[in-house]
């Protein structure tokens, strides 16, 4: 069993939840999304620095992959810009019901391209999980906005690729800590120079604003850490299945951060999305077969 990779996964799908709730709220605050793709970045790179020194990279790692690194990276800009740009247009729980198809995609490149071997029981929870999704989340279709679909479908894209790429890395022996400074370190500096140059950072910010765009980049860089390693542990099908806890901690965020209240139907949503992880991760002849 490696609880290690399940962990890893379980902990991704939590922080990566509570992103959209928290950035919802320091836009409400007065934070712009130029400002919190950015941090992100920064304070990634920043958190991944010490790391080197145990770890240091050679150039040749990024010579010989830079193919796979750079799609990985543009995989990244798609779902950062996608994510954080579709909270600012439709609800949270909207967002978080288009964005969870990315399973989805990532199971079905796994069977058709990848020709992944899956057990019908695993395919029949990753769709029961998808049903609970649209219980979960009920968001309210009357007032849609049509560029928030989009932005959280590029996000829904990015995110896909991004997991099925880190499992080509991985196949590769590309070590996690270095996917992360290399993809961090270039989307800041991309950032910084397309918004420096289009758009307006809005640092002039109430000190409750900077304390609420700064949580979801630490949490950013802690979820994106460890899909990196889930994927590397479990595999690319596996973390995608126990990703769909990500999209519930959402809606359970919004909740608590937003104010928003859940009626009996997501109530049900919550308990079917999690029972279908629960029974989906475990084999009931051997679990360790799944997780090893």
């Amino acid at each position: 069993m490696n609880i290690l990779g399940l962990i890893a996964a379980l902990s991704a799908g939590i922080f990566f939840g509570f992103i959209g709730p928290t950035t919802k709220l320091a836009y409400n605050l007065g934070a712009s999304i130029g400002l919190a793709i950015v941090l992100r970045y920064i304070v990634g790179t920043l958190l991944i620095i010490p790391a080197l020194f145990y770890k240091p990279p050679s150039i040749d790692i990024f010579k010989s992959n830079i193919i796979i690194l750079m799609l990985f990276t543009l995989s990244s800009i798609l779902l950062t810009t996608g994510l954080l740009s579709a909270v600012n247009f439709i609800e949270v729980s909207l967002t978080m019901l288009i964005f969870s198809t990315y399973p989805i995609i990532v199971l079905i490149f796994s069977i058709f391209i990848n020709k992944e071997k899956i057990n019908f029981r695993k395919k029949l929870f990753f769709f029961i999980a998808f049903i609970g999704i649209f219980f979960v989340l009920g968001p309210s279709f009357d007032k849609l906005n049509f560029q928030g679909i989009f932005a959280a479908i590029i996000a829904s894209i990015g995110a896909s690729t991004m997991i099925i790429t880190n499992q080509k890395m991985s196949n590769l022996k590309i070590n996690p800590i270095h996917i992360h400074f290399f993809t961090n370190s270039f989307n800041c500096i991309f950032f910084i120079l397309v918004i420096y140059i289009f758009f307006n950072l809005k640092l002039k910010i109430g000190i409750n604003a900077w304390t609420m765009v700064l949580i979801p980049t630490i949490f950013y860089t802690i979820a994106f850490f460890s899909q990196l390693i889930a994927i590397q542990k479990i595999g690319q099908s596996k973390t995608a299945l126990l990703l769909y806890i990500e999209p519930v901690v959402g809606i359970l965020g919004a909740t608590i951060i937003l104010s928003e209240k859940l009626n009996q139907y997501q109530v049900i949503g919550v308990c079917i999305v999690i029972m279908s992880l629960i029974i989906g991760s475990y084999n009931s002849k051997n679990f360790k077969n799944d997780f090893s």
